[in-house]
């Protein structure tokens, strides 16, 4: 006879525990970590309690926030056995919980299975506004950016970086707004940079995804690093091959999709140093609408454009739409579109709209093997509704990131009926077949509007390179 009585207990215990909502304020507002979190009256000071995934803690709306409460060392521990969640630190209500930081980063998470939503953070004198890195010698993992703004950050406005031979993989930036950062001389900055990420697992799929974000207005000052700028992306995928600090290569997929970069100082998006050792990251950049970039005066770079690929393999670029403002940038040196220097035939850019007054659609430079693929629509003006660089964010009385962006959306979408389908495309409550999303996603609660959510067909397996069927033009 079957015992029903153990088989029961068994399946309870291999149930998920139920979510459980934690609440949280500065200590202005009561928060304290002796407190028991459970309710809007007794709340934390930090996220720095043992939860689970799915768990939720809710803070209190308030501009009284210190960053030293949430740097390194303060993330708790999350239980997470399916591999598949986040614990969530949400803001009660979107863009309401401020910090603004002196000397140090705003946001640090320095531990697994963590999720940042509708947070607002600023820093001077030092440090990231938002930050994932491992405080000690493991590689953390699984992370999300969700729905929160940079606005105004001393270093990157949103970064990972290794700590030694440890770094970050499964990170998810998604849905936010970087506004002028990249302030600071210490180094030279950007707007959002993945440096040396580390791999926790050698599973398929995306692992790292960078989408629905606005990233503009990021320039680096006249010097940083002891010498003239070289950053002030909008995006970077920086060092994957790990050639700058002595780590393994990084060879799991990555993805920058749907972003919005404009106006920064730097390339609007770059992929850089994905090319020494014998395997290289699959890295996918797809459906982004860049203008204006490479706009610094002070750099000078000859790999300049909206889009670059520098010293970099395995890349692939579709469907954006990618858009200069002048004949010169990165000092004085031709900008372009799209550029390719210290590529292979490994890489390919089909399938995109790109367009320079100037004619400087598309260069190349150093990179064996390499040409355009077709496709391409290059010299046609997509007819911007208003091509103009943005001012600050103000999110006040919007709902998300989408929203408070609005107007900026609608500025840089294209007119020409040759330009529609490329670059960025807004949020639909309906789900897609997206091969490049990643499958865990589908179970992290994502907020919602901020990315077309692809639950029902998301692959683990590395994708054909995405088309753009509506098109065939050379």
């Amino acid at each position: 006879m079957k015992n029903f009585a153990l088989i029961f207990l068994l399946a309870l215990a291999a149930s998920p525990a139920a979510a459980t909502t934690f609440f949280l304020a500065p200590a202005s507002g009561g928060g304290n970590d002796s407190n028991s979190g459970t309710s809007a009256s007794s709340p934390w000071l930090t996220p720095n309690h043992a939860v689970n995934c799915g768990d939720t803690i809710t803070a209190a709306a308030s501009t009284g926030y210190s960053a030293s409460n949430f740097g390194a060392g303060k993330w708790g521990a999350v239980a997470c056995p399916a591999g598949n969640n986040v614990a969530w630190l949400i803001c009660a209500t979107f863009d309401a919980c401020k910090i603004s930081a002196s000397g140090q980063d705003g946001m640090h998470v320095s531990a697994n299975f963590w999720g940042v939503q509708g947070w607002e953070v600023s820093t001077s004198s030092s440090g990231a506004c938002f930050t994932a890195s491992p405080s000690g010698g493991s590689t953390i993992h699984h992370i999300i950016f969700a729905n929160n703004v940079a606005n105004g950050c001393f270093s990157n406005g949103i970064n990972t970086f290794n700590s030694g031979s440890a770094s970050v993989d499964y990170i998810t930036i998604v849905g936010n707004i970087i506004y002028d950062a990249a302030q600071g001389t210490a180094n030279c900055y950007s707007g959002i940079s993945i440096y040396q990420p580390a791999q926790s697992d050698s599973s398929a799929g995306t692992h790292i995804f960078v989408a629905g974000n606005f990233s503009y207005k990021n320039s680096d000052p006249s010097s940083c690093a002891g010498g003239a700028p070289t950053d002030g992306e909008g995006i970077i995928f920086d060092t994957f091959d790990g050639s700058q600090g002595g780590l393994s290569a990084y060879t799991a997929q990555a993805v920058a999709e749907n972003n919005v970069l404009l106006a920064n100082g730097g390339r609007g998006f770059e992929v850089f140093n994905n090319r020494s050792g014998s395997a290289h990251a699959p890295i996918y950049v797809v459906h982004n609408t860049l203008w204006g970039n490479s706009g610094d005066p002070n750099q000078n770079a000859t790999y300049c454009g909206e889009v670059v690929v520098s010293l970099a393999f395995n890349t692939q670029v579709s469907n954006n739409l990618a858009v200069t403002n002048t004949a010169d940038g990165c000092g004085h040196n031709p900008v372009y579109a799209y550029y390719v220097g210290g590529g292979d035939s490994t890489d390919s850019v089909h399938n995109t709209f790109g367009y320079s007054a100037s004619g400087t659609n598309d260069g190349i430079n150093n990179s064996t093997g390499f040409s355009y693929g077709t496709g391409n629509v290059f010299g046609t003006n997509p007819s911007l509704a208003n091509g103009a660089a943005p001012g600050a964010p103000n999110c006040a009385s919007t709902s998300n990131v989408p929203s408070c962006m609005a107007a900026v959306i609608a500025d840089f979408a294209p007119a020409a009926a040759a330009a529609q389908g490329y670059g960025y495309q807004s949020p639909s409550p309906s789900q897609t077949t997206d091969a490049l999303f990643p499958a865990w996603l589908c179970t992290a609660n994502l907020p919602s509007g901020l990315i077309t959510l692809s639950c029902g067909g998301a692959s683990s397996s590395a994708p054909a390179p995405p088309t753009n069927v509506s098109v065939s033009v050379n």
